[in-house]
C-alpha cells in the first residue's frame, strides 16, 4: 500500500503541474482572446464545442474507464487490440454521422449557416481520441501522469500561442477553434512514437464483450455529465441568442471550467487509485475526504474573488463589453461551491464497482432539474440560466450526501469538519475584503492579493504541523541529493 500511495502522490504532483501549466497559460490566452473576440465569436463556438463535446463522449463510448477500472489479473493483450479496432471504426462511423446528419440539423435548429463548417472540423479529435485510447489507458493504470502532464502542457502552450497570433490577424472565431483543435493533433504522434504499444489486425468479441458490459454504465454516467455541463450552452443559443450565449460563455469559463480543469486533475488520479483499493471502503473514504479538502482549498478563494469583486475583475481584465456577465457569474461561482461539497461522489461509485448508481443520480438531476430549470430560466435571461445551474448543483449535493453515507458512511458533518480550515479562510477573507472594496476604491489586483493573503494566513495558522513537515521532508530529500 505505501508503493501504491506513493504513486499516488507522484500522480498528483505531475497531475497538478499539468493543470497549473494548462490552466494559468489558458486564462492567459483566454483573456487575450476576449479582449480581442467579440461575445457573438464566443457563442457560435459555444455552440460547436458544446455538441462535439458529447460526440466525443459518444465516440469513446466509455471504452477508457472500463479499461482502467479492469482488474490487472484478468486484462489480457487480446482486450486493447480488440478496443483499439472497435474505437477507430467506432470513431470514424460517428464523424460521418455528425457530418452528414447533426451538423444540418444544428444549422436548422440554431439558424446559423456557418455552423455547416465548424461542427464538423470539431469533431475531427474523434478520430484522433480512438487512435490514442490505448495508449492513455495503459499510463493511466500504471499512474504514469508524467508523460501526460509533459504532452499536454507542450501542447496547451503551442495550441495557445498559435491562437492569439491568429486572432491578431483578424482571423475572429477561428482562433477559437485552432485552441481547440491543435493539442489533440500535437498530441498523437507523441503517443504513437514514445509508448512502446502497437496494435495487431486481431480482434476477438468476447474481450471486446467484456469490457463494453461495464463500459456502457460508465459512457451513460460520462453522457449524462457532458450534456448537463452543456445544457445551458446548447439552450441559451436557441432560446436567447448566440450573442448573450457569449456573454454567459464568459461566466462559464471563470467558474464552471476552472472548477473541472482543477477537479480533473485529482479526478483522473483519484479513479485508477481507487479502483486499485476498491476492495477497501475506509481507504476509499479517507481519500474521498482528502481530496474534498484539496479542492476546496485551491478553488474557494477563486470563487471568493468572482463573488465579491466580478464587476472589477471583468472591467479591468476582460473590458466594458463583458459587463453583462457579472450577475451570472456571481451565481455560478456560488454553484461552484455547493458542487465542491460532493464533487467526486459519483467517481467513487464507479470506482467500487456500482456505476449504475452514478448514472440514475446524473440522470435524475439532469431530466427532473436542470433541463426543466433552463428552460424555466431562460425567460429572464442568462441570469435566470444560471440560477437553474445553481439549483441543479443544489439538488446533486442532497442527493450525492444521501448515497455517500449509504455507502461510505460519509456525513455532511464529516465533509464540514475535513472542511473545516477552507471553509473559515473562505469567510474571513470575505469579511475583511468586503468592507475595504465598499469603502475603499482600491485596485483590483490589490483586493485579490488582500484575499490570497488572508486566507493564505488562515490555511497557515490551520496546518502549521502539516506545513513544517513538507517544508522538513524536502530540505531532507535536497540534503541527501547533495
Amino acid at each position: 500500500m505505501n508503493g501504491l500511495h506513493k504513486k499516488l502522490q507522484k500522480g498528483l504532483l505531475w497531475s497538478v503541474v499539468q493543470v497549473v501549466v494548462k490552466r494559468v497559460f489558458d486564462l492567459f490566452v483566454k483573456l487575450i482572446l476576449l479582449n480581442i473576440l467579440f461575445p457573438e465569436d464566443f457563442g457560435l463556438i459555444g455552440i460547436a464545442a458544446a455538441i462535439t463535446a458529447i460526440v466525443y463522449v459518444v465516440a469513446e463510448f466509455g471504452l477508457k474507464d472500463a479499461l482502467i477500472q479492469r482488474k490487472k489479473q484478468v486484462l489480457k493483450d487480446l482486450h486493447y487490440q480488440s478496443i483499439f479496432w472497435w474505437s477507430l471504426l467506432w470513431a470514424l462511423f460517428i464523424f460521418a454521422f455528425v457530418y452528414f446528419v447533426i451538423t444540418p440539423l444544428a444549422v436548422v435548429f440554431y439558424n446559423e449557416p456557418l455552423l455547416y463548417k465548424i461542427i464538423p472540423i470539431l469533431t475531427l479529435p474523434v478520430i484522433t481520441q480512438a487512435l490514442t485510447l490505448v495508449y492513455r489507458v495503459k499510463m493511466l493504470r500504471a499512474l504514469n501522469f508524467k508523460v501526460l502532464a509533459i504532452f499536454n502542457s507542450i501542447a496547451s502552450i503551442i495550441a495557445g500561442i498559435i491562437a492569439i497570433v491568429v486572432a491578431l490577424k483578424g482571423w475572429g472565431f477561428w482562433s477559437l477553434i485552432f485552441y481547440i483543435l491543435i493539442p489533440y493533433f500535437i498530441t498523437l504522434p507523441l503517443f504513437l512514437l514514445l509508448i512502446p504499444w502497437r496494435p495487431k489486425f486481431v480482434f476477438n468479441y468476447a474481450f471486446f464483450k467484456q469490457i463494453v458490459t461495464f463500459g456502457i454504465y460508465t459512457f451513460g454516467t460520462a453522457l449524462v455529465i457532458t450534456i448537463s455541463l452543456n445544457i445551458d450552452y446548447l439552450l441559451i443559443g436557441r432560446l436567447i441568442s448566440i450573442e448573450l450565449l457569449g456573454v454567459y460563455n464568459v461566466s462559464f469559463m471563470l467558474t464552471l471550467l476552472v472548477f473541472k480543469q482543477v477537479t480533473s486533475m485529482i479526478d483522473r488520479v483519484l479513479f485508477p487509485f481507487y479502483s486499485k483499493i476498491q476492495g477497501s471502503i475506509p481507504l476509499i473514504k479517507n481519500y474521498y475526504l482528502t481530496s474534498i479538502k484539496y479542492y476546496t482549498i485551491l478553488l474557494a478563494p477563486v470563487m471568493l474573488s468572482f463573488i465579491v469583486l466580478s464587476t472589477p475583475i471583468v472591467k479591468f481584465f476582460i473590458g466594458i463589453k463583458w459587463i453583462a456577465s457579472v450577475t451570472s457569474l456571481r451565481i455560478l461561482a456560488v454553484a461552484v461551491l455547493i458542487n465542491l461539497l460532493t464533487h467526486g461522489c459519483t467517481i467513487v461509485f464507479r470506482s467500487i464497482g456500482k456505476p449504475k448508481l452514478e448514472l440514475q443520480i446524473l440522470i435524475a438531476v439532469l431530466f427532473f432539474v436542470t433541463v426543466p430549470g433552463i428552460y424555466v430560466g431562460s425567460a429572464h435571461g442568462i441570469n435566470g440560466v444560471a440560477l437553474a445551474m445553481l439549483l441543479s448543483s443544489v439538488v446533486n449535493a442532497l442527493i450525492c450526501l444521501y448515497f455517500l453515507h449509504r455507502e461510505l458512511k460519509i456525513r455532511l458533518l464529516d465533509i464540514l469538519i475535513e472542511l473545516k480550515a477552507p471553509i473559515t479562510g473562505f469567510f474571513v477573507a470575505l469579511f475583511v475584503v468586503l468592507p475595504v472594496y465598499l469603502l475603499f476604491s482600491f485596485n483590483v489586483t490589490l483586493l485579490l492579493a488582500l484575499i490570497i493573503v488572508v486566507y493564505g494566513v488562515v490555511l497557515h495558522y490551520f496546518y502549521k504541523k502539516e506545513i513544517k513537515q513538507f517544508i522538513n521532508k524536502t530540505l531532507m530529500s535536497k540534503n541527501e541529493l547533495e
